[in-house]
C-alpha cells in the first residue's frame, strides 16, 4: 500500500504523558470525594477531557456535565509541572518523514494542549496540521479527527496511515478508513481486537521499531 499522509496520535504514542492524564484524573475524582483504580484508570485510557470528566462523574454518582473544567485545568498544570518526555524513536521518525510525507497529529487532548505539548518538546514544527477532537466533533473512537485531520491535509482517508497507541484511537482510525500502526507494550490488542476485515494493521512495541519506517514509506 501506498502511502500519501501519516497521521499521528500524541499521548503515549510522540509523548509519554501518562503519568500526567493520571494525576489530572486523579486530582477530578478527589472534587468529588472519589478514589480512582487501577481498573478504572485503565479505563480511562484514550480519552478525551469531556468522556473522562463524564465518566468520572459517573463513578463517582455525581452530575455528568460537572468536572470538565477541573480535569482540563489539572492537566494543565500536570504538564506544565512535568513536561512529558518524547518517547523514543519519535524524533528520528519525524525528522525523517517531514520531508517525504504530510504529517498530521489526531488527538483527543485540548487543542491548546496539544500545541503547547508538541511544541515544548520540538515537534510541533515537522506537522502540517494539529488537530484536536475538541474542534472536530466527537472524540475518539469516533472517526471525525481522523476524517477532519485527512480533510487538512487534503488526502483520502483510504490513502493515509493513523499511528495509535490505544484501543479507542485505533477504533477511530479504522472507523474513518486508515490503514493503520498500533504501536503498544499494552497487551490490549489481544485482550479487546480490532474488528475485521478492515484496512491493513501493523502492531509493534514503539515507534522505535524497525519496521515502522518501511510501512510508512512502502
Amino acid at each position: 500500500m501506498t502511502h500519501e499522509a501519516a497521521i499521528f496520535d500524541c499521548d503515549g504514542l510522540l509523548l509519554d504523558t501518562t503519568a500526567a492524564w493520571e494525576r489530572a484524573f486523579h486530582a477530578t475524582a478527589a472534587e468529588f470525594g472519589f478514589e480512582l483504580t487501577a481498573a478504572h484508570l485503565a479505563a480511562l485510557v484514550g480519552a478525551s477531557v469531556d468522556s473522562g470528566a463524564r465518566q468520572i462523574a459517573e463513578w463517582a454518582g455525581a452530575p455528568a456535565d460537572s468536572g470538565r473544567d477541573t480535569l482540563e485545568t489539572a492537566l494543565s498544570a500536570s504538564l506544565r509541572a512535568g513536561p512529558p518526555a518524547t518517547l523514543p524513536g519519535v524524533a528520528a521518525l519525524l525528522n525523517e518523514l517531514h520531508t517525504r510525507l504530510p504529517l498530521a497529529v489526531a488527538s483527543n487532548a485540548p487543542a491548546g494542549i496539544l500545541v503547547d505539548v508538541l511544541s515544548g518538546a520540538g515537534l510541533l514544527s515537522a506537522f502540517s496540521a494539529v488537530v484536536s477532537a475538541a474542534e472536530a466533533g466527537q472524540p475518539k473512537p469516533a472517526p471525525d479527527v481522523y476524517l477532519a485531520a485527512c480533510d487538512r491535509l487534503r488526502v483520502s482517508p483510504g490513502h493515509a496511515v493513523a499511528l495509535e497507541d490505544s484501543f479507542a484511537g485505533a477504533t477511530a482510525a479504522r472507523r474513518a478508513g486508515l490503514s493503520l500502526v498500533v504501536a503498544t507494550h499494552d497487551d490490549w490488542p489481544v485482550r479487546t481486537p480490532l474488528p475485521w476485515p478492515g484496512p491493513p494493521v501493523l502492531y509493534v512495541t514503539g515507534l522505535d521499531h524497525a519496521a515502522v519506517r518501511g510501512h510508512l514509506l512502502a
